[in-house]
């Protein structure tokens, strides 16, 4: 009788004993925040105002841009990653071939998925010093850290043939605080996944998470909270007030 190939593993998880600590996210499915060259850039939390209310905001204009810190290859352009078409789960690449990126991240070992998005796939883009607030009806957000939408519209097109080609999918990148968050900040593929949108096709993503969460810590929620309601409206800084009051209190 012949023995059946062992399914490919849905998650491998991996080392980063030298990162420079450039990206950083801290927190858990309640709400995180994303570190960007160690200043509090990017939050994402729970409202408190029920219904499964969820915010997103971004610091302001004086604050540094993913764009400024990243680098990737073209490989993440047509990794040859293959979709199970019954899951949408894909086996996870080998974490060399992300090294460019993994290099930026805080030492510490991590978790990484590949998938294809769920159908609710919203898109969120907090602008500087302004706050996004939706009901968390769907399965997964991307917040974008990055311009949004791209700029450079021949990138998308390129991307979107590929797409309606079906050929090699274009995969993006995103970092979750937790693996039950339902949020999680799109590092790279920001002209990918417009191309995706144009194409109506559900993305590729790599999602990494770290194996173990990293507590919000006080210091950093006391600059955040500082730095994001910096001249925002009245009702905004209420109501972010009231969200770094309650992941203070979670923090150490």
């Amino acid at each position: 009788m012949t023995r059946r190939p062992p399914p490919p593993p849905s998650s491998v998880a991996f080392d980063v004993p030298d990162g420079h600590g450039v990206i950083e996210v801290t927190g858990d499915e309640s709400g995180s925040l994303l570190l960007l060259a160690g200043d509090p850039v990017f939050l994402e939390a729970s409202d408190g105002c029920g219904s499964m209310g969820w915010l997103a905001a971004r610091a302001g204009i004086g604050g540094p841009g993913l764009c400024e810190v990243k680098y990737l290859t073209e490989w993440l352009s047509a990794p040859g990653l293959v979709p199970d078409p019954r899951t949408g789960q894909a086996e996870p690449p080998d974490p060399e071939c992300l090294r460019p990126l993994l290099s930026l991240l805080a030492p510490g070992r991590y978790v990484m998925k590949a998938a294809v998005a769920p159908h609710h796939l919203r898109i969120v883009h907090p602008r500087a010093l302004q706050v996004q607030s939706w009901y968390a009806d769907e399965e997964l957000a991307l917040a974008t850290t990055d311009t949004w939408p791209p700029r450079d519209h021949r990138a998308v097109r390129g991307y979107r043939d590929r797409i309606r080609a079906r050929g090699d999918l274009p995969t993006l990148v995103a970092l979750f605080p937790t693996p039950e968050s339902p949020v999680g900040y799109l590092l790279d593929g920001h002209h990918k996944l417009a191309a995706y949108q144009q194409t109506g096709a559900r993305p590729l993503i790599i999602s990494l998470t770290p194996q173990v969460p990293r507590p919000l810590r006080r210091d950093d929620l006391d600059r955040a909270r500082a730095t994001f309601s910096d001249d925002a409206p009245r009702h905004q800084s209420d109501t972010l007030g009231r969200v770094f009051s309650s992941m203070r209190a979670e923090s150490v």
